[in-house]
């Protein structure tokens, strides 16, 4: 991933930290704009270096719950990253249970946001795919029509040699 491709994964994280927290302005507290910046920074180091090593940990838990356990684990992320980050409280009454929803609504609304842009770019693989124009794409329907003259070419050596057949 470019540094580009990271700066947009921020940037749609931070207003995906945001959006949840307005969601949530009752019981998550984000005092402004940078502070939902280092929300989304924290937690995009937290899930790459942390969670992984958590999963690995849990593996049989996980397995026991089906899979249902990686949302604690996500709630546990976002506890963490309030604990860590000044400016991100949540303020409600069950905290493990507003920083659950929280795990689950931020990327689902980061997807959301981040759909224009993924919809861009499998246009343009898709543009580069189809591309006619395409030098490899020339070499092999040049291949197919040669194949396609030495096979005329077998059929009408085939006729010159029934006929030879038939003249005996």
């Amino acid at each position: 991933m470019n540094f580009k491709q990271t700066l947009f994964k921020i940037a749609i994280n931070t207003i995906s930290v945001f959006i949840v927290a307005w969601m949530f302005s009752s019981r998550i507290h984000l005092e402004n704009i940078f502070a939902a910046i280092l929300v989304a920074v924290v937690l995009v180091l937290l899930n790459t270096f942390l969670r992984p090593l958590l999963i690995v940990l849990t593996i049989p838990l996980t397995a026991i719950t089906m899979g249902l356990f990686l949302l604690v684990i996500n709630a546990g992320m976002v506890l963490l990253a309030e604990r860590i980050v000044p400016g991100f409280e949540i303020t409600s009454a069950s905290p493990f249970w507003t920083a659950f929803w929280f795990g689950i609504l931020v990327p689902v609304v980061g997807f959301f946001l981040g759909l224009p842009e993924k919809i861009r770019q499998q246009q343009i693989i898709f543009k580069r795919m189809t591309n006619f124009e395409d030098p490899f794409f020339n070499q092999t329907s040049q291949k197919s029509d040669d194949s396609q003259e030495f096979q005329d070419a077998e059929i009408v050596e085939d006729e010159d040699t029934n006929d030879d057949k038939k003249l005996n």
